[in-house]
């Protein structure tokens, strides 16, 4: 085996966490070589990880294969097992034999209409697998449902009556009646002993184990609801029952299904979807129409910088330095247009990017610009007024423009624009053309600049 070649595995091998042991003398073949792994400080997986990974290389490097092509096979044997994920089942109510060979595991939040939905398909479920299907029911109330966190203390106080699955049809059932009041009157529907039920809830007995089951999902990834894992395996949504079925039968099909362990299944989700997305040209001349955006500098400057800005972003703050300094260095050469590209998770920065449009209707773009990003982290009507205001504006101009959106449209083809060109995150900038991705310094915009005749 070539040096080389050897190195590679071992880099391959260090990735789980394990060491290659080399027995082998100076001039003896591939084929009489020993290699073995030093599983010394690993645990069960890694070491199952470590000996599998093995497996594959080695036949591979004795073939001759080249680092490339040992990497992309194993990418291309990864790409093929399925994700499983640590579920643990801990003290959460469940319905059908423990030695169950397939293990249901549902994060749902009780005002959740999905949730709801789906309820039908698992009853079928549990209908058709009545001895090879276990299921588990783990809160997840989301944040916006303000009833949902006290009805899954109450599923869990009925179910300390041995009423769990009960309380759970009744709530469901009444998904728009989750007051205390009313999941007092289900306790009683159901012949529970009232007081002790009525002391669960005051005394907010079960709130420790619903936000331990919520962190145990965000922890998954698993941040929106119904959420399954049947074996450890991933599904989401009210799904109908054949997408169910398709992954228990496999599970009870006895056949080996090649997996990995995850850890976030968002996380995982976005890095998979990264990884999918293709190369682009760090040569390419994008098409950026400038249109009636606002600008600074010469508007017949040999060089056009468009820069796509998130009023909430800090990243996009941070980057305003530098283009006040490539303003300074380049005062006739350089011209850098303002694009809208708020964020979705940025809930105030449309509201911002149609304010600085509305200012600039009266001539005051950039004042607007620099008070906004200037208090970044108090964005509000109010606050926007008060800009408005200080810069002596037409207040009855510049509030029907926000009362009427007037300016939306322009952010929205200011989106679109950016979208088609690959901006997915703020700061991005085309320069003529050729994109530079983040808050870079100056020196990276300069080594574009100072390239263009």
């Amino acid at each position: 085996m070539e040096r080389r070649q050897l190195i590679i595995v071992i880099m391959l091998i260090l990735m789980v966490g394990c060491t290659i042991a080399k027995n082998k003398q100076e001039g003896q073949t591939a084929s009489k070589e020993s290699l073995a792994v030093d599983v010394t400080g690993m645990n069960a997986e890694q070491q199952e990880a470590a000996k599998n990974m093995i497996g594959e290389i080695i036949p591979l490097i004795r073939e001759g294969k080249t680092e490339s092509q040992v990497i992309q096979f194993l990418q291309e044997q990864d790409a093929k097992k399925i994700t499983r994920y640590r579920v643990n089942v801990g003290n959460s109510p469940t319905k059908g034999p423990d030695n169950a060979r397939v293990t249901i595991v549902e994060y749902t939040d009780f005002q959740c209409p999905f949730c709801a939905k789906v309820q039908p398909t698992l009853t079928m479920i549990m209908e058709k697998y009545p001895q090879d299907v276990r299921k588990v029911f783990k809160q997840h109330p989301l944040g916006f449902h303000k009833d949902a966190p006290l009805a899954s203390e109450a599923s869990l106080a009925a179910g300390a009556q041995g009423k769990f699955w009960e309380m759970k049809d009744l709530l469901f059932n009444n998904q728009k009646k989750l007051k205390e009041g009313d999941l007092i009157q289900y306790a009683q529907e159901l012949g529970l002993d009232l007081e002790k039920f009525k002391s669960d809830l005051s005394t907010r007995k079960y709130k420790e184990q619903v936000d331990r089951e919520i962190q145990e999902a965000v922890k998954l990834g698993a941040t929106g609801t119904p959420a399954f894992f049947i074996n450890g395996r991933y599904l989401s949504g009210a799904k109908p029952f054949e997408s169910f079925a398709e992954i228990i039968d496999q599970e009870l099909s006895g056949k080996v299904i090649p997996f990995k362990w995850g850890t976030n299944v968002k996380e995982e989700r976005q890095q998979a979807a990264k990884r999918q997305q293709p190369a682009e040209d760090p040569n390419k001349i994008y098409a950026m129409p400038v249109g009636t955006s606002p600008f600074r500098g010469p508007q017949d400057a040999p060089v056009t910088v468009v820069m796509f800005h998130d009023f909430q972003c800090s990243f996009s703050n941070r980057s305003l330095p530098t283009v006040k300094q490539l303003m300074e260095l380049y005062p006739d050469k350089v011209k850098v247009v303002f694009k809208n590209f708020p964020l979705d998770f940025h809930k105030q920065a449309d509201m911002a990017a149609e304010a600085a449009l509305a200012a600039g209707a009266q001539g005051k773009f950039w004042e607007m610009h620099d008070k906004i990003f200037a208090n970044q982290k108090e964005i509000s009507l109010d606050k926007l007024s008060g800009y408005a205001k200080e810069l002596n504006l037409d207040m009855n101009k510049f509030n029907q423009d926000l009362e009427t959106k007037r300016y939306k449209k322009t952010v929205d083809d200011d989106i679109k624009l950016g979208k088609g060109a690959g901006v997915r995150g703020t700061p991005t900038f085309f320069i003529n053309g050729k994109k530079l991705v983040g808050a870079k310094p100056v020196n990276e915009f300069k080594t574009i600049i100072d390239a263009i005749k």
